[in-house]
């Protein structure tokens, strides 16, 4: 099944995060990556930490749930790949665009249907020790509040950036200080924000735990949060069996 285009139909989006930390994270981790394309598998497999492993199957396990959710299909009968540029795409499906993320505790994903997406998520702390000069442009850190703790805007700015060169699929090769972000209206998470960089709507939102993570499109309106699933959700205990006693062993 291929999505196709509907007269005057605006592009749909969704965004779904898991918590790592939530029950039956590596369990939902183990069962869906018998379901990932022999190529995720060994790039999962060079991963030499668990927790690593954990985040990056989440991450595309949620990709294919959103996709699979806008296109109302299983997501276990769809198929990541990945552009030249490493952008990920689902197989057979041209008009649906996909993106990820993981850090610390969340693996985050998102799928927009008729536009681009970019996601990214990060702990708040881990961008509080970088110099203001090495990722924020000199208009960013002359709008930085006066008064107050910055450091959650600060890493809002960092996941901001992350999702938009995620989003045109050049990635950290266009370097952060030519991505400036301007945010719409009282600048406090959750808020609004564009870019000169690229055309579309960004937003971006707490999670628990000290993170932020935040979510553009290139067409239409982003969701203004995302949509937090349950580890162990649709797992069934055949492909829990399976990935345990043949494929997840084998990357330990």
């Amino acid at each position: 099944m291929t999505a196709r285009a509907r007269p005057g139909q605006s592009p749909q989006s969704l965004f779904l995060t898991c918590d790592l930390q939530a029950p039956g994270a590596g369990a939902a981790a183990r069962a869906a990556l018998c379901r990932l394309s022999p190529h995720d598998q060994e790039r999962v497999a060079r991963l030499h930490r668990p927790a690593d492993r954990t985040r990056s199957v989440l991450a595309r396990r949620l990709a294919l749930q959103a996709a699979g959710r806008l296109l109302d299909v299983p997501w276990t009968g769809l198929q990541l790949g990945r552009h030249r540029d490493g952008r990920p795409y689902v197989k057979t499906q041209p008009r649906l665009f996909v993106s990820m993320a993981h850090s610390g505790r969340y693996a985050v994903a998102a799928a927009a249907l008729g536009a681009r997406v970019g996601v990214d998520v990060e702990e708040i702390s881990r961008v509080s020790v970088l110099p203001d000069r090495a990722f924020l442009t000199p208009d960013e850190i002359s709008a930085l509040p006066s008064a107050g703790p910055d450091a959650e805007h600060r890493a809002a700015l960092w996941v901001l950036k992350e999702a938009a060169m995620k989003l045109t699929g050049e990635g950290m090769r266009a370097g952060m200080k030519r991505v400036g972000f301007h945010g719409q209206g009282e600048l406090r998470v959750p808020f609004s924000a564009h870019t000169p960089y690229t055309a579309g709507e960004f937003n971006v939102s707490r999670l628990p735990g000290g993170y932020v993570c935040a979510v553009g499109v290139s067409a239409g309106v982003p969701p203004t949060t995302s949509t937090v699933l349950t580890a162990g959700l649709e797992m069934e205990e055949e492909e829990e069996q399976e990935a345990e006693s043949h494929i997840w062993r084998s990357v330990n």
